[in-house]
């Protein structure tokens, strides 16, 4: 499927820019969409709506779950020292739906990690991503 919309890109661009992401990745991401009818309806409905659609559902992995996942990254990086990162909803949004894309292809991949990599919220949980 071509990507065509001229919102669908001028919102996939506005993002990369935001997230300071260069042309080669936002040409990968817009192929992406195009790659994943599923993607591309969920993008769609956020940009209309500033909402998760939720019917791209991966063994129970949908793209809010990405981002708390994500989210739960930034807090364990902190937790181990690294304060050089920083919080960017507009990058987190990104990759959460780049992220999904994968997530699609390869779930295996993603699905132990998305059960046991969090940030610090309890003991013995495993730690690494």
């Amino acid at each position: 499927m071509n990507v065509s919309d001229e919102r669908i890109l001028t919102f996939a661009k506005a993002l990369c820019e935001y997230s300071n992401k260069d042309e080669e990745f936002y040409n990968e991401f817009v192929r992406r969409l195009g790659g994943s009818a599923a993607l591309y309806k969920e993008f769609e409905y956020y940009l209309d709506h500033q909402d998760f659609l939720c019917e791209m559902n991966i063994q129970g992995i949908t793209i809010p779950d990405i981002l708390v996942w994500q989210v739960d990254k930034f807090k364990s990086g902190i937790d181990e020292g690294r304060f050089e990162l920083k919080y960017n909803a507009d990058a987190m949004l990104l990759m959460a739906f780049n992220t999904m894309y994968d997530v699609e292809k390869d779930p295996s991949r993603y699905l132990e990690n998305f059960r046991t990599v969090t940030g610090s919220d309890y003991e013995d949980k495993i730690k690494g991503y």
